[in-house]
């Protein structure tokens, strides 16, 4: 059983047997792999400021993922959907579907099924200094935590991705 498995227990085992304190070695190892979610979590999003404007941004992603026979679809406005649901106060922020072509088909097949779909979503938001960021998931960093055919497919998946945003992220 993996360390984090044997940490969560401890966990679990924590509530069950709420008299007994942990050992300090049950607390390092709770830490320890609280610190490995976080940075397995911290792999799989990356944000990066824009160089351009939000609209020119989001018309940039949608242009460039068209150039690279993508098919994006139309960015969803989350600004009006939240004021709509009654949170008033939201930066400007749009999702858009875009995704390598067929970039779903070749996950399945490397994985023989059993990976789950790409979400396939882009997220451009503003920041509260008017600053447009991106962000999306980091497939380049999820591909090293995988192995054989479905690491080598999100690599070159990631690296796609990473050709279309170069060029309109700041850093």
């Amino acid at each position: 059983m993996g360390k984090i498995a044997l940490a969560l227990l401890a966990i679990l085992s924590l509530g069950a047997h709420a008299q007994q304190q942990p050992s300090p070695e049950q607390l390092k190892q709770v830490q320890e792999a609280m610190a490995k979610q976080m940075q397995l979590m911290r792999s799989m999003v990356d944000v990066h400021p824009s160089r351009l404007g939000f609209e020119e941004t989001v018309a940039a992603i949608h242009i460039g993922a068209e150039k690279r026979g993508w098919k994006p679809g139309e960015p969803v406005d989350m600004q009006a959907l939240m004021r709509s649901q009654g949170i008033k106060d939201t930066g400007r922020m749009k999702v858009l579907p875009a995704c390598p072509a067929d970039a779903n088909e070749r996950v399945a097949k490397a994985s023989a099924g059993k990976a789950p779909p790409l979400s396939c979503r882009v997220t451009v938001f503003e920041s509260k200094d008017g600053k447009a960021y991106v962000m999306r998931m980091n497939l380049t960093d999820m591909a090293k935590l995988l192995e054989g055919d479905l690491a080598r497919t999100m690599a070159e998946i990631g690296a796609e991705e990473d050709a279309l945003f170069k060029p309109i992220t700041a850093d």
